[in-house]
């Protein structure tokens, strides 16, 4: 058994859990069916950067800011049983599990600022673990994040085509990434990317423009292609108006093809090359 004490130099505990270890971690039954951990767990990993302290979340969530310690300790409890390998010793001397999953970044009047170590956000990712099975649920989902004015850039980074989500849904539909409609809103700049000038209302968490996100090339249509469609790239953000143009409007046709034109060469980039005359087709014009 190996004991960690902090590091003097950083300040923090010198943590060797793996991404792959941190994905079995999450999927034991003690953790991936406790709503608690899995509450507190995304709210952190919602966080700005993965960024925050226990106290923020409570004010922003309505609970306790013992609530996240709470969780973040039981999680790190289980954690450490699972692996083993070392235990960690706090500045008291005793047995602590605070700093298993996080890292602390910056202690302001007594508060401390702490960040999710990047082995766990990697497992989350890998897992898929707080994406959700429906364009209604990420919009909801997103509504509840303060994003306050950051911004992103186009990675074209290519990743793994989604899994079928089963869930509790009579049919099978394909999982949709939180973080990827985050960055689509944050490259739009909030703005309705078919007309800029449209009007919204403020958000009421943090006072950004009230946009909603759609995939460009419908996921549904996801095993058409060798690549991910689940990305910023295919991912347009539009007023509420434009949004249900597109689903529900006569004349839908023109803002499609306005989308297209403006993101083909983007998703080019990633190896996603369709006309606009095959997309037209996914929306059955």
């Amino acid at each position: 058994m190996i004991y960690i004490h902090r590091n003097p130099a950083t300040n923090n505990y010198d943590v060797s859990i793996s991404t792959n270890e941190w994905k079995e971690i999450l999927q034991l039954p003690q953790v991936k069916t406790d709503p608690n951990i899995l509450f507190a767990l995304e709210k952190w990993y919602d966080a700005p950067a993965y960024t925050a302290s226990c106290k923020s979340l409570g004010e922003r969530y309505g609970y306790s800011h013992n609530f996240f310690s709470v969780q973040n300790m039981r999680l790190g409890k289980i954690a450490v049983e699972y692996i083993k390998r070392f235990e960690f010793i706090g500045d008291d001397g005793k047995e602590t599990y605070w700093p298993v999953a996080w890292i602390e970044i910056a202690k302001k009047n007594g508060i401390y600022i702490v960040q999710l170590r990047p082995e766990l956000v990697k497992a989350i990712k890998d897992l898929n673990l707080f994406e959700t099975d429906t364009d209604t649920a990420v919009n909801q989902h997103l509504q509840n994040l303060d994003m306050k004015h950051e911004t992103f850039d186009f990675t074209y980074e290519q990743h793994k085509k989604p899994t079928l989500s089963l869930s509790t849904r009579p049919r099978k539909t394909f999982s949709r990434s939180v973080e990827a409609a985050k960055n689509s809103l944050r490259h739009a700049r909030w703005k309705c990317e078919f007309n800029a000038s449209h009007e919204t209302f403020p958000r009421r968490i943090d006072g950004l423009p009230y946009l909603e996100t759609h995939h460009l090339i419908p996921l549904k249509y996801a095993n058409r292609f060798g690549t991910s469609i689940d990305v910023p790239e295919n991912i347009v953000c539009l007023c509420s108006t434009c949004h249900n143009r597109i689903h529900y409007g006569k004349n839908n046709r023109e803002i499609i093809e306005y989308l297209w034109n403006l993101r083909k060469d983007d998703l080019r980039k990633l190896g996603i090359d369709i006309g606009l005359s095959q997309l037209l087709t996914f929306y059955n014009i």
